[in-house]
């Protein structure tokens, strides 16, 4: 092939769902040269996921496409459960909302599809002048030291790319995964299937989701919000046939329970089985997996678009570091990160899924019970997840390496009143400084790489801590720094006589994009440092 026919790029992604857009999104803004290509010849239609937790809201925010999210979504859907006998039953939302100590703004699970965070990000992504190239597919791929040679099928015949990375986020039969010899290892639980569908439905309630419980499985229905479709769920039982989903049969189904609900019409119908699975390794040598690729598991607790995003979200920053001059080895912090991340996953959510299905065929007291028992706030909401190789403080009530940066609110600075998430918001890292009395803390500040924020608990030059709340939160000591990496979790933080050692090690490390290594400071610092 001519060299004319052979494109090159930095990273090529393979995956236009919700993990190859979030990736898209965080290159973009960073000024990294991508490629985004996706098999299928249009934008998804069909609502798979259907939750997006709150840490995930978060990555939206920081990316600037949160707005839609919010706007469409559904923060607290009550339910009604019926049963074949007429009885009908109201219960409050099943999700929980984060706890105050997470000091999040987003405490609450959104109900909205999967193509409606799609479109968001698809949306922030035209933004930034990118966009997916449709109806693409990668066929075969060879890698040697300086990149990773893919060939294409495009409409317009086969070609070509030349990428120094790729990302495989295309899906639990990801075609990048099969190619790099990763194979997915756990099991398929047969006996766990549930049928799937977006339908229409004449006259029923859209404020709320509906359940139907029954000897043959519960059944639901949950609103789609910004459409006039809802998602269908239904359990099968453990040894029952399955049948091809259709219209007319997901009508039986309504019917078998009485529900008095007639059905209109399917955009999407499908039969689900649980698959607990996951890659030993998320790379191989230059090609990188993400999401769904990289993990599949059970639908209980939402997790899966809103694991294949936080992955994406780890990973971007430190593709661009290593593109723009951080050494290589930054890339093995993403799996070291993220697999510990996904284990957790899948034995939580394959335990809620056995629990909610032991007692699928229960009436409605049982029912209740077990859905509220699928939610929690931690590590379902990814506020809890941690990023920690060893003791991240000398004290445990303390933030520390690794952790999430939390927001603090009532910050008042020069011209208005923000958030620490305001000053986190964007591609860079973050320095935030207390009460420090050293000028050579604003002489670190590099607009592209190093954001430094004075912050004080008096009046006058900086950002005021106004109601003390960062100093609560963070436990700030006076003259204390602390680094937030380009995702939102602290790298380090020093305090007194340390924070010299910080500062000098730091003005090394920014100008020569270096910041890679532990800090020398007397704090234990992660490993993860770019």
């Amino acid at each position: 092939m001519s060299e004319y026919e052979m494109t090159k790029t930095d990273v090529l992604i393979v995956g236009a769902g919700p993990a190859g857009l979030t990736l898209a999104c965080d290159l973009a803004r960073r000024g990294v040269a991508f490629r985004i290509v996706e098999r299928d010849l249009m934008p998804n239609t069909a609502s798979k996921a259907k939750g997006i937790q709150s840490r995930s809201l978060e990555v939206l925010d920081d990316l600037g496409a949160v707005d839609y999210v919010v706007r469409t979504g559904i923060a607290d859907l009550p339910m009604w459960f019926h049963d074949e006998h007429g009885t009908t039953v109201e219960h409050p939302s099943i999700t929980v909302p984060a706890k105050d100590s997470f000091h999040t703004p987003y405490p609450n699970l959104l109900w909205i599809g999967q193509f409606d965070v799609e479109h968001a990000l698809r949306e922030r992504l035209a933004d930034f002048g990118g966009a997916v190239e449709w109806g693409v597919e990668a066929l075969d791929l060879t890698q040697d030291e300086g990149g990773v040679t893919v060939t294409l099928r495009a409409p317009q015949g086969e070609r070509t790319v030349r990428a120094r990375y790729v990302v495989g986020t295309d899906g639990g039969k990801s075609t990048i995964r099969k190619l790099i010899g990763l194979t997915l290892n756990g099991e398929t639980h047969e006996e766990q299937r549930f049928y799937l569908g977006d339908v229409t439905v004449a006259d029923l309630r859209r404020d709320h989701a509906h359940v139907w419980t029954s000897d043959k499985g519960m059944l639901i229905l949950t609103p789609l919000p910004n459409t006039q479709n809802w998602q269908l769920q239904c359990l099968i039982p453990a040894g029952a046939a399955t049948q091809t989903p259709s219209l007319d049969f997901y009508q039986q189904l309504l019917d078998e329970r009485g529900a008095g609900v007639r059905l209109t019409g399917a955009s999407w119908l499908s039969v689900y089985r649980v698959n607990v699975r996951m890659v030993d390794d998320y790379r191989s040598g230059r090609v990188f997996l993400a999401g769904d690729a990289a993990h599949v598991h059970s639908p209980a607790g939402g997790q899966g678009m809103n694991t294949g995003i936080q992955d994406a979200y780890n990973l971007g920053w430190k593709l661009a570091a290593v593109l723009t001059g951080t050494k290589p080895q930054l890339l093995d912090t993403y799996a070291a990160e993220r697999i510990p991340v996904a284990r957790k996953v899948l034995a939580i959510s394959t335990e809620k899924y056995q629990n909610t299905a032991d007692q699928a065929e229960g009436g409605i007291d049982v029912v209740t019970t077990a859905l509220t028992q699928l939610a929690d706030d931690s590590l379902t909401s990814g506020l809890g997840i941690r990023y920690r190789t060893g003791p991240a403080s000398h004290e445990t009530d303390r933030l520390g390496a690794g952790d999430r940066a939390p927001n603090a609110i009532g910050l008042i600075g020069p011209d208005r009143t923000v958030d620490v998430f305001d000053l986190l918001r964007g591609p860079q890292w973050n320095l935030l400084a207390f009460d420090a009395q050293m000028p050579v803390v604003t002489d670190l500040a590099m607009p592209e790489h190093l954001h430094v924020h004075r912050i004080n608990s008096t009046k006058g030059s900086g950002i005021f801590d106004a109601d003390g709340e960062f100093q609560r939160i963070y436990a700030a000591r006076p003259g204390e720094l602390i680094l937030v990496r380009p995702d939102g979790y602290l790298a380090t933080r020093a305090s007194g006589d340390d924070a010299a050692a910080l500062i000098k090690r730091l003005r090394v490390l920014v100008h020569d994009q270096q910041i890679h290594r532990p800090l020398d400071v007397r704090q234990p610092a992660a490993h993860h440092l770019s």
